[in-house]
């Protein structure tokens, strides 16, 4: 099954798909959907009066409701959309690239020089990011009072008339979000030791030996070999990083500990409010529940994301799945009521597949025999093989649909259920690397071969147990 085809074949995979470019449209289209105060431009507008230290239901001039204050909710709820998204992937494409590339030089260094930087990872990895948080908002917060002044509203100002003379890490807080800044710091490790193991196993297959023995520059192989063939795992990561960066960033907001998240600061000023009078949790439900269900629904979206991205970046996850689109399912069971269920498919194939596996399958076949109800005479005669447990003609004609690219869908999942009842033979795994490499996914596939080659060589030495 093409990836295309795969990643369409799940509604998981739909609904995931639709989520995220809901917050993507509702984030780009923020000023028209909610104009700004152009005297006050803000996330939280207020439409209400300021004093009014109670929630105001939905009417016309705040759909959504008012938070206390007169904050208007369905403004709010929009521009944290753009904040979210923004936050999101400025945090987790910053951390995967770095964790990428750092687990990259670590893998393919080796020896003392990668066991070192891998030491330094573990290192991060005992420092916690909410520790992070606190950390640095100290620093700045202390360093800056030291100097006579104080940060307000995205400003720095002084309790005096004397200008303050503000640093560089003063100044670096003052353009990015401390909470931005210490999870970029504590959080590329998990990628840069996911990327670091993977390159460790890539950097001993032939393809990077003989980029090495050719002369290859070490970045050169890294760029050219090492990252294609790594990034897969760590995308779906960071995929599902996204959405765990927002939760993490609504929270710590909500509970007063850092971050400036528009979602978190919603449900911080009407937590107060969630229980009305007799504990009936629907008197103001405008006040926690748009922001509950967009915090939630963007975690949801993301998560849906990475798994739709695991199956098409790691086909290894998925394959033996004979899982068919949602659109399609209902069509293909018409089609097995209405065929004939005694036919069997030995009678319908021609003799000259039938009777003789060891020969090679006529050509002639390859052009003018018409598929059974959808499905491939020789992959027909294939299953009907491996139903008698004829592996080598079962492998004979599989190999024959590989060699002619033809119905690659239904070979793989085979051949994968074939690895698994016959773990130690080299033929079937040779025969799956075949069809991966026909399919496209060469990666795959060269992982694959390596596996055959090990079996093989296994098979050949005196001592082997096979």
């Amino acid at each position: 099954m093409s990836r295309t085809r795969l990643f369409f074949s799940r509604w998981q995979n739909w609904l995931g798909l639709i989520l995220i470019f809901g917050f993507v449209f509702v984030a780009v289209a923020a000023p028209y959907l909610s104009p700004n105060d152009p005297k006050n431009p803000s996330p939280f507008m207020r439409v209400g009066g300021a004093f009014v230290s109670s929630p105001i239901p939905p009417d016309e001039t705040a759909v959504l409701g008012q938070l206390p204050r007169g904050i208007d909710v369905y403004h709010a709820l929009v521009w944290g959309s753009r904040d979210a998204l923004q936050f999101g992937l400025i945090v987790t494409i910053t951390t995967a690239l770095f964790g990428i590339f750092y687990g990259s030089v670590s893998g393919y260094a080796g020896g003392r020089l990668g066991s070192l930087l891998l030491r330094i990872s573990d290192s991060f990895l005992a420092f916690p990011p909410i520790a992070g948080v606190v950390f640095f908002q100290q620093l700045f917060t202390t360093s800056l009072s030291a100097l006579g002044g104080y940060y307000a509203s995205g400003e720095i100002y002084s309790y005096t008339d004397a200008p303050v003379t503000v640093t560089l890490i003063q100044a670096l807080f003052q353009r990015v979000n401390p909470l931005m800044l210490s999870l970029i710091i504590f959080s590329w490790m998990p990628y840069a030791r996911l990327v670091h193991s993977i390159v460790l196993t890539l950097k001993q297959t032939e393809f990077v030996q003989a980029a090495r023995a050719l002369g290859g520059s070490p970045f050169w192989i890294i760029r050219r070999h090492l990252l294609r063939n790594s990034t897969g795992p760590a995308l779906v990561l960071a995929a599902r990083d996204v959405g765990g960066v927002v939760l993490l960033q609504a929270t710590l907001t909500f509970i007063n500990i850092g971050g400036d998240s528009v979602w978190g600061t919603m449900l911080a000023q009407g937590r107060n409010w969630i229980l009305g009078p007799g504990g009936n949790v629907l008197t103001y439900w405008w006040v926690f529940l748009p922001p509950t269900l967009a915090v939630t629904l963007f975690g949801i979206a993301w998560n849906l994301f990475g798994d739709s991205l695991n199956d098409v970046l790691i086909p290894t996850s998925h394959i033996g799945s004979r899982g068919r689109a949602f659109w399609n399912r209902k069509r293909r069971k018409d089609e097995a009521r209405s065929s004939p269920a005694d036919v069997s498919v030995s009678a319908a194939l021609p003799p000259a597949v039938s009777s003789d596996a060891d020969q090679d399958v006529p050509s002639q076949l390859v052009k003018e025999t018409l598929p059974l109800n959808g499905t491939d005479p020789v992959l027909c005669m294939a299953r009907e093989n491996l139903s008698r447990d004829d592996l080598p003609r079962a492998l004979h004609a599989y190999n024959h649909l590989i060699e002619h690219k033809r119905s690659l869908d239904d070979v793989l999942p085979d051949l994968a259920q074939l690895v698994k009842k016959y773990p130690r033979d080299p033929q079937v795994w040779l025969a799956l690397g075949n069809a991966l490499a026909c399919s496209g996914d060469s990666d795959h596939a060269a992982q694959v071969y390596e596996q055959a080659r090990n079996l093989m060589g296994a098979a050949a030495s005196p001592h082997s147990d096979i």
